[in-house]
């Protein structure tokens, strides 16, 4: 499978992909330019989660760096609280994408609409679909980027297929470079 095709077979994401961002250096850039920047974690990120691999940490470290919000789509909330970050949200994905699509909507703080939102944790096949959504109904307004190890082509930008061991170190050096 090559770094620009999509995970799932027999789907057709449409004349505009994603663009792919190789490299940890570019996508912290990306994530520092954003105005407003919201990560969204699915539960499946727990399945990253090892004793030598924190990736509840590096998210939170991630958010951080960016001054982002983080929005829990489940029951690992918790895990974000304990890292003593205060800007973790609860809200199940369907709900944040009708709201981000919602020109109305001032974010979870009520100090303005996000311009960038960060994906990751989420199964692949319904990654596909929360990001067709806000790539048709919310693209005027802001931009979104899947931080998952697979090319998510719904997107505005993703990251290349990769495997688990390579996305670790990827992870490992956007927090590096976010920290300088």
């Amino acid at each position: 499978m090559s770094m620009s095709e999509s995970w799932q077979t027999a789907e057709i994401p449409g004349p505009i992909k994603a663009v792919i961002i190789p490299e940890a250096k570019r996508v912290a850039a990306i994530l520092k330019s954003a105005k407003r920047l919201l990560l969204i974690v699915g539960n499946e990120i727990i399945k990253q989660q090892d004793s030598e691999f924190d990736i509840i940490q590096y998210i939170t470290e991630i958010a951080r760096a960016t001054n982002a919000h983080i929005n829990v789509t489940g029951t690992i909330i918790h895990k974000f609280r304990e890292k003593g970050y205060d800007k973790v949200f609860l809200m199940p994905a369907p709900e944040i994408v009708d709201r981000l699509r919602d020109e109305t909507w001032m974010g979870h703080d009520n100090a303005g609409r996000y311009t960038l939102a960060v994906f990751m944790g989420f199964p692949y096949y319904y990654e596909w679909l929360l990001l067709n959504g806000l790539k048709h109904f919310a693209y005027k307004n802001m931009k979104t980027l899947s931080l998952d190890p697979y090319y998510q082509p719904n997107a505005t930008f993703s990251l290349p297929n990769m495997r688990v061991d390579e996305w670790r170190k990827f992870i490992k050096e956007l927090v590096e470079s976010l920290r300088r």
